[in-house]
C-alpha cells in the first residue's frame, strides 16, 4: 500500500520534532533499543545488520561532531536530524521494501558523514523530495536527494538553484498528468517513481564534485536511469563545465574524443562532451556518462594520468 501524501508529511512532521529532541539530546542518531516506539526503529531493532548500520552511523556521526565546534557544528546537528526525518517519511512502505530502504540509506550517510569528516568542513547539507500518492488511480513515489551548499563567503546560490530545479524537474515528471491512460480506472502496473542519490568527491582542495545517480518510470515498457555530475568551485561558487579544467590550448576535447570512441559508437560524440552534466571529476579519475541510446556502456572512466597534461595548473582539478 502507497501512503497518501498527507500522512507522509504528517508523518515526516511528527517524527522531526521528536528526532530534534533526541538529537540534542544524545548529540548521535543511534536508536534506543529499548525504547524503540517507531515502526522505523523498530525494524532497526529487529535485524542485527541494520542495528549494526544504525551503530556505526552514529559513530560517524559523533566522531565528525567531535571534530566540530559552532557554526560547523549546528549546521551538521540540523542535516543530520533533516536527514533522519526524510528517511522516516521515504522509508514508511512495504514491510518487503523497509529493511532495504533503511539500509540503502544508512549506508549512503555513514559514507558522506566519513566523507565530511576529510578536510575542511564543507557546509554542504542533504535536502530532499519526498511524496507518494495516487493519481486517478495511478500510484507514484518520489524520493529524491540532492545537496545544498551552504558556508563561505561566495554565493553559492545559482549552483544551488540548479541542484534544487533538476530535483525537482525528475519529481514533477514523476506525477502522472491527468491525461494519462489509468486502464479506465483499473490500473495495476507499477507505481511511477523518481529516485535520486547523490556521492561527493574531493577533485582538488578547492571543488567538489557531485555525482547524482537517478531512477526513474514514467509509465511505458522501460524505466530510464543515469548519472549526471557538476562539479563547483569553492572559490567562486560557481560550477565549472570542462572548458574550466582543461587548457584551451590543450585540444581536450579531440583527446577525449581519441580516448572515448574506442568504447562509445555515436555520431555526435563532439557535442556529448561539450555537455557539463556528463562530467564527474572523482578524487583519482574522470567518469564520463553515456545513456543506453549513445551506443556504449553507462559510463567510460579515464585516469588523471592519461589527462594530467591537459590540466590548468590552478583549475579546479589541479595537475
Amino acid at each position: 500500500m502507497v501512503r497518501s501524501l498527507a500522512d507522509r508529511c504528517a508523518l515526516a512532521g511528527a517524527l522531526l520534532l521528536t528526532l530534534a529532541g533526541a538529537a540534542l539530546a544524545q548529540g548521535t542518531s543511534r536508536v534506543d533499543c529499548s525504547k524503540a516506539a517507531t515502526t522505523i526503529e523498530r525494524a532497526i531493532c529487529a535485524k542485527p545488520e541494520l542495528a549494526a548500520a544504525d551503530r556505526k552511523m552514529a559513530i560517524a556521526y559523533a566522531a565528525l561532531a567531535g571534530k566540530l565546534t559552532g557554526a560547523a557544528k549546528e549546521h551538521l546537528l540540523a542535516d543530520q536530524i533533516r536527514w533522519l526525518a526524510n528517511r522516516a517519511a521515504a522509508c514508511v512502505v512495504e514491510p518487503s521494501e523497509m529493511e532495504e530502504c533503511l539500509e540503502s540509506r544508512d549506508r549512503d550517510r555513514i559514507a558522506q558523514l566519513e566523507w565530511l569528516g576529510e578536510g575542511a568542513y564543507p557546509f554542504i547539507s542533504e535536502q530532499a523530495i519526498v511524496k507518494a500518492a495516487k493519481v486517478r488511480g495511478i500510484p507514484y513515489i518520489v524520493d529524491a536527494s540532492y545537496p545544498q551548499f551552504d558556508g563561505g563567503t561566495v554565493d553559492f546560490g545559482a549552483v544551488n538553484r540548479q541542484l534544487a530545479a533538476s530535483a525537482g524537474e525528475g519529481a514533477d515528471r514523476a506525477v502522472p498528468g491527468p491525461d494519462t491512460d489509468n486502464d479506465g480506472g483499473n490500473y495495476n502496473g507499477p507505481a511511477w517513481r523518481y529516485e535520486q542519490a547523490f556521492t561527493l568527491y574531493r577533485p582538488g582542495p578547492n571543488a567538489v564534485s557531485v555525482k547524482i545517480a537517478y531512477n526513474a518510470y514514467e509509465g511505458g515498457a522501460h524505466g530510464i536511469i543515469g548519472v549526471s555530475g557538476m562539479l563547483v568551485d569553492l572559490r567562486t561558487g560557481k560550477s565549472v563545465g570542462p572548458e574550466g579544467v582543461f587548457l584551451p590550448t590543450s585540444n581536450w576535447l579531440r583527446e577525449l574524443m581519441r580516448i572515448v570512441s574506442a568504447d562509445i559508437n555515436t555520431p555526435n560524440l563532439s557535442d556529448i562532451l561539450k555537455q557539463p552534466n556528463r562530467y564527474v571529476f572523482l578524487e583519482d579519475r574522470l567518469e564520463l556518462s553515456f545513456n543506453q541510446y549513445e551506443g556504449g556502456p553507462y559510463t567510460v572512466e579515464i585516469s588523471y594520468d592519461r589527462l594530467r597534461s591537459l590540466l590548468r595548473v590552478d583549475g579546479p582539478v589541479p595537475r
